[in-house]
C-alpha cells in the first residue's frame, strides 16, 4: 500500500538520543566510625547530575530487610521531578585492581526515579545487601569509603547545535612569542657578555602589564635592546611567558619544575601560576621530621601560605617526635604563631565547635576563596590574608573576630 501523505504526531516530548555516561564519586569519610544502629542512614550531600539533584544515602548496618552483616546502599532522587536513568553504583579496592568490584545497578533497562516526596521504594534504587561490611572495610582508602555513580540518561531537547566557542584564548596564544606582534623582547639564560648562551623570547608590554606586573616594570615598549633576565632557565620563563598568554602549564611541566616556577612567578608577579605549582609542590613532597624545617623555612620565604600549612599539620601531629629533635630557634616570630595555630585547629577539628567564619582557624583554601571571591590578592601569609580580609570584610567576619 503507496501513501501520498505521511505525517508523525507525537504525544509528549520524544526522548532525545543517549547520553554518555557521566560519573560522580561519593566520599564517606570515616566510614568505620558512621552510626552502627540497624535501619540507621547516612545520606550524602546532593549533588548534580543532568540537571538533576541526587544523594546516595548508605546503611552501615543495613536495613531491617538486610542480611545480618550487610550494608546497604541507595541513590536517591531529590529533585522534584521523577528522573529515568541508567545507574551503576560500584566500589572498588582503592590499591588492588584484581579484588572484585562491588556493583548494584539498574542493568540492561532504564529505572524511574520518583520524585522527592514519594515513597523511598520509588524515588531509591540501589541494594539492601550491597556487601558485607567486614569487607567493605578492606576497601577503604585512609578510612573513607569512595562510591563509584555512573549515570546515563536521555538528552533532553533536539540536537546541540553548532556555537562556537570565545576565540580569544586562542588569538592570544597566536601572539605567544611573536616577534612581529610584541614590542618587548627578554633574554634568558645567559649573561649579556654572554649573548649566544642566551634564549631570546618576545612579548606584547600590555600583556604583561596585566598578567605579570614586575617583569612589565623591568622593560618599556619598544625598547630597542632586549632585557637581559638571569637566574631563571629558558625552558621555565617559557612556561611562564606562556601562562601569560592565557597557556596552560600541564601538571608534568609543573611537578617536574615546581620550585623553580615557584621562584620565577614570584619574581614576576605572576600569582596564580605562582599558587598552581605550590598546589603540585604539596601533592608531590612527603613532610618528615628531618625535612620539616627547611620545608617550613623555604614556605615561609616565598609566602607558601598552603605548603606552609601542610607542614604545620604535620608538626601539630607529630610534636612528641619533633619536641628535642628540631631546634625553632633561627624560625621567625610570625612561624611560632602558625604553628599554636595548627595546634589548636587540630583540637577545633577534633569535635570543639568553632564559627564558620573564625579568621584565626580558618584553613588557607578558604581564606584564598574569600579573598578572591572580593576580587583582592590572594598571594600572602595567613596573617596577611587575614589582615587583608579584615580590612574589607564585611559585619560577619568581623563579629566573629571580636566576639
Amino acid at each position: 500500500m503507496e501513501f501520498s501523505d505521511v505525517a508523525d504526531v507525537h504525544v509528549g516530548t520524544p526522548p532525545g538520543p543517549l547520553s554518555s555516561w557521566a560519573l560522580r564519586r561519593v566520599h564517606f569519610h570515616g566510614f568505620a566510625g558512621l552510626p552502627t544502629a540497624r535501619d540507621e542512614p547516612v545520606k550524602s550531600p546532593e549533588f548534580s547530575c543532568f540537571g538533576h539533584k541526587l544523594s546516595v544515602a548508605v546503611y552501615p548496618r543495613g536495613e531491617e530487610v538486610s542480611n545480618e552483616g550487610y550494608v546497604s546502599v541507595y541513590l536517591c532522587n531529590e529533585s522534584p521531578k521523577s528522573i529515568q536513568a541508567y545507574f551503576k553504583i560500584v566500589l572498588k579496592h582503592p590499591t588492588d585492581q584484581a579484588q572484585m568490584p562491588f556493583v548494584s545497578g539498574s542493568g540492561d533497562g532504564f529505572k524511574t526515579f520518583g520524585a522527592k516526596g514519594d515513597d523511598y521504594d520509588s524515588s531509591w534504587w540501589g541494594k539492601s545487601n550491597f556487601a558485607k561490611r567486614e569487607t567493605m572495610l578492606t576497601y577503604l582508602n585512609n578510612g573513607t569509603l569512595t562510591l563509584e555513580i555512573h549515570l546515563r540518561t536521555n538528552k533532553q531537547g533536539g540536537p546541540d547545535s553548532f556555537v562556537p566557542t570565545n576565540s580569544f584564548c586562542d588569538n592570544m596564544l597566536k601572539g605567544f612569542n611573536n616577534e612581529e606582534m610584541s614590542d618587548v623582547a627578554f633574554e634568558v639564560g645567559g649573561e649579556v657578555e654572554s649573548k649566544p648562551t642566551a634564549t631570546t623570547f618576545h612579548a606584547f608590554h600590555s600583556i604583561l602589564r596585566l598578567n605579570a606586573p614586575a617583569l612589565a616594570d623591568m622593560c618599556r615598549p619598544d625598547d630597542e635592546a632586549a632585557v637581559p633576565i638571569n637566574g631563571v632557565e629558558p625552558e621555565v620563563f617559557k612556561m611562564m611567558l606562556y601562562f601569560c598568554y592565557g597557556g596552560t602549564v600541564s601538571e608534568e611541566e609543573l611537578a617536574a619544575n615546581a620550585k623553580a616556577i615557584i621562584e620565577a612567578a614570584d619574581r614576576f608577579g605572576i600569582v596564580n601560576l605562582k599558587l598552581q605549582a605550590e598546589a603540585v609542590l604539596v601533592e608531590q613532597t612527603e613532610i618528615t621530621v628531618d625535612n620539616m624545617l627547611d620545608n617550613l623555612l623555604y614556605a615561609n620565604s616565598k609566602n607558601l601560605a598552603l605548603f606552609q600549612e601542610m607542614i604545620m599539620d604535620f608538626v601539630a601531629e607529630n610534636g612528641d617526635k619533633i619536641v628535642g629533635k628540631v631546634s625553632f630557634d633561627d624560625v621567625p616570630g610570625n612561624l611560632i604563631s602558625d604553628i599554636l595555630t595548627a595546634f589548636a585547629q587540630g583540637k577545633k577539628s577534633a569535635g570543639e565547635v568553632t564559627s564558620k567564619d573564625d579568621l584565626k582557624f580558618m584553613r588557607v583554601d578558604e581564606l584564598r576563596k574569600r579573598l578572591h571571591d572580593k576580587g583582592l590578592c590572594i598571594d600572602g601569609s595567613r596573617e596577611t590574608m587575614i589582615a587583608l580580609l579584615r580590612e574589607n570584610s564585611g559585619s560577619n567576619e568581623t563579629g566573629a573576630e571580636e566576639s
